[in-house]
């Protein structure tokens, strides 16, 4: 066999592959035989048929084999041997397999560019913050998984509401007299709550808490700079507002009771369950943090080309996280897609943003000769298959079919990228940082 690798860009490369007529009859006669195997032809026994007769009667099937097996065992070895990571589908393009002649064939494809990586990663440096929960936040914790059991009890008074309360809305709004469809909800919840400090209650709260349920209210808010519709950005929206009910939030208190509902003997065992819970998720959004600000340092200033598969991967993605969001707010199907529509600058500078991080892990991936086993993917389906309550051996067979099990592998490549980064980095302590 004999290949040639043209660069198209400096993201994409063109292979012509020759394989000899010898190669090629090889192949189909080993098809023929596999083929065989499992066919009952007239005069002779199951599986017997001579390879000649099968690929004689069977030759759609007996090519085919022949071709995604040759073909395939061959971009294999090309890309292990070229040290080549595709990262879109590969473009095939070619004549047909023949016996008795060369399979002369091409592919393009997407791979990553040449970027300026780190040489050593143990002089990378990140500031860490304190993992230790304080007594606040183990509070903040203990408060959220009671929020998760309250129940809810319909205000009976005619008051305006109030701190606490959960409010259920209707709005609509207006942009220079025309309706905003990322802006009309229906009878959606939300909790009102005490501003952070240095801020000032958003305009569409100070209409809430001048209603009572039943009335309706009007008001104007300008959009944010950082609107994700540029289109938006700093013109004059107009509200109106519907108070449908209002709602109290009852806690479970935190004693032996509620403690042995939650499976645990008494209140103290819960609260160090608590604490510990607090701590570990302390730890791991601490060292989230330090891992972007890291990654960031590393991606500041350095240039590269991004494979426009990888730009749209990651655009759809993000899209798709704007989806769930959206309907969480409330907006129906329609007015979700519409928003969508109106964000594709946002959504592409999204793309590119995450893309940038994607290949450059991928990159020092490839670089540190990471590897992801087959029994590692098959871990991750698993927690896949038990977190959305799915066969696990249907939804392996879909992924693989479908072919997501190369996305699933490469997230789990680049996570071991940003692993072996971070704890090769050098640590330091804000206190330690600004001395």
């Amino acid at each position: 066999m004999s290949h040639s690798i043209e660069v198209v860009s400096p993201v994409s490369r063109k292979i012509s592959v020759t394989i000899p007529a010898e190669e090629v009859n090889s192949a189909l006669s080993t098809a023929a035989k596999a083929v065989g195997a499992g066919v009952t032809l007239p005069g002779f026994r199951k599986g017997k048929a001579p390879a000649a007769v099968i690929e004689k009667r069977l030759t759609a099937e007996v090519y085919a084999r022949a071709s995604e097996t040759l073909v395939n065992q061959k971009v294999a070895d090309i890309l292990e041997q070229e040290h080549l990571k595709p990262l879109s589908k590969m473009d095939f393009d070619g004549d047909p397999i023949a016996r008795g002649k060369d399979l002369v064939f091409s592919f393009t494809f997407e791979t990553l560019p040449e970027i300026a990586l780190p040489e050593d990663l143990s002089a990378l440096s990140v500031t860490m913050g304190s993992s230790e929960a304080t007594p606040e936040e183990i509070e903040e914790f203990s408060t959220g998984m009671r929020k998760r059991v309250a129940t809810l009890e319909d205000v009976a008074e005619s008051r305006l509401p109030q701190n606490g309360d959960i409010v259920t809305i209707d709005v609509d709004g207006e942009v220079d007299g025309k309706p905003v469809q990322g802006m009309k909800v229906r009878e959606y919840s939300i909790q009102l709550t005490e501003p952070q400090e240095g801020k000032q209650l958003s305009e569409l709260d100070k209409i809430i808490r001048g209603l009572r349920p039943g009335e309706e209210g009007d008001g104007s808010m300008p959009c944010p700079e950082d609107h994700p519709d540029e289109s938006l950005r700093g013109k004059t929206a107009n509200l109106h507002v519907k108070l449908h009910k209002i709602q109290k939030e009852i806690l479970p208190e935190l004693d032996d009771d509620f403690a042995k509902k939650v499976g645990f003997q008494d209140v103290e065992a819960l609260k160090k369950a608590l604490a510990e819970q607090a701590g570990r998720r302390k730890a791991a959004n601490v060292r989230a943090e330090a891992e972007q600000s890291l990654l960031d340092s590393c991606l500041e200033g350095l240039e590269f080309p991004l494979p426009e598969s990888v730009v749209k991967a990651q655009q759809a993605d993000y899209e798709n996280e704007l989806r769930g969001y959206l309907q969480q707010q409330g907006l129906e199907k329609d007015a979700i897609e519409e928003s969508l529509k109106t964000m594709q600058e946002e959504t592409r500078r999204q793309g590119e943003e995450r893309a940038r991080a994607f290949v450059f892990l991928a990159a020092l991936a490839q670089r540190e000769k990471l590897e992801v086993s087959s029994q590692e993917i098959d871990l991750q389906i698993m927690q896949m298959a038990s977190q959305y309550k799915e066969d696990f051996r249907k939804l392996r067979e879909a992924l693989y079919s479908n072919g997501a099990v190369a996305d699933i592998r490469d997230r789990m490549l680049n996570r071991k990228a940003m692993d072996l980064m971070f704890d090769k980095a050098q640590k330091t302590e804000p206190a330690a940082a600004a001395e």
